[in-house]
């Protein structure tokens, strides 16, 4: 017998119906990943960060009072040292001021943390803004 006669004798090796349907799944994932970052790429207008921050609660500490607040970050740009100024005021006169750092604000994200007045912040007027950041 030769090699020729083998080879015709030998039934063809057909994928099986889960080779293709694998196939299928991957090849219209990675279409989709490629169109998707080729939307994001022509529609991101690479905007600054936008910070802005909003109290979320106001609660008592056995040293003073702790008001979470949360950050968040609308730009198309991560931020990284996000530099956030609360302050206490009656009036015109500031009564205590705290500050927090936040480490990274991604885009797109939000991020929370707490500042600690000794005073009571529901007993005052109450202001959170942001103050600076830097560029990662």
């Amino acid at each position: 017998m030769t090699r020729h006669d083998v080879s015709k004798s030998a039934d063809p090796i057909r994928p099986h119906w889960v080779e293709w349907l694998t196939g299928l799944a991957s090849t219209t994932i990675v279409v989709a990943m490629i169109g998707w970052m080729a939307f994001e790429a022509m529609t991101n207008a690479d905007r600054p960060p936008e910070i802005a921050a909003q109290i979320l609660t106001i609660d008592p500490l056995p040293s003073g009072w702790r008001v979470m607040i949360e950050v968040r970050n609308s730009g198309d740009q991560a931020a990284a040292a996000v530099e956030i100024k609360g302050s206490l005021r009656d009036g015109t006169t500031a009564i205590e001021e705290a500050g927090m750092t936040f480490d990274y604000v991604a885009a797109g994200s939000t991020s929370r943390g707490g500042l600690v007045f000794v005073n009571n912040p529901s007993l005052h007027q109450l202001q959170i803004v942001p103050s600076g950041f830097t560029e990662p």
